[in-house]
């Protein structure tokens, strides 16, 4: 069994808020990709009298748009999970016996 190591603890925090702060703009990233290989398809799906209405490129900014909403979520997310490690090592060291 491994000895209790707060560093592990504290740098694992450090990790979570790090991908908490890449979240959105990754997720927006990969949603513009998402976007830019569905829209085709979609708009071909599309009846064509609302298919040439709307501009390929909006297919792509919706996508980022969802992309990057999901990232705000899944930062917060992470941020929780971190202050919780955060608050179980700052429990671990308020309750541990003087020796």
């Amino acid at each position: 069994m491994s000895a209790y190591d707060p560093i592990l603890i504290q740098r694992a925090a450090d990790r979570l808020h790090t991908q908490a702060a890449a979240a959105a703009a990754m997720s927006a990233a990969v949603g513009v990709l998402i976007g830019y290989v569905v829209a085709p398809h979609l708009l071909q799906a599309l009846p064509p009298s609302i298919a040439l209405k709307c501009p390929e490129w909006l297919v792509p900014v919706a996508f980022g748009v969802l992309g990057w909403l999901q990232g705000l979520e899944r930062g917060a997310q992470l941020r929780l999970q971190s202050q919780s490690a955060l608050c179980q090592m700052r429990i671990e060291q308020n309750t541990r016996p003087l020796s």
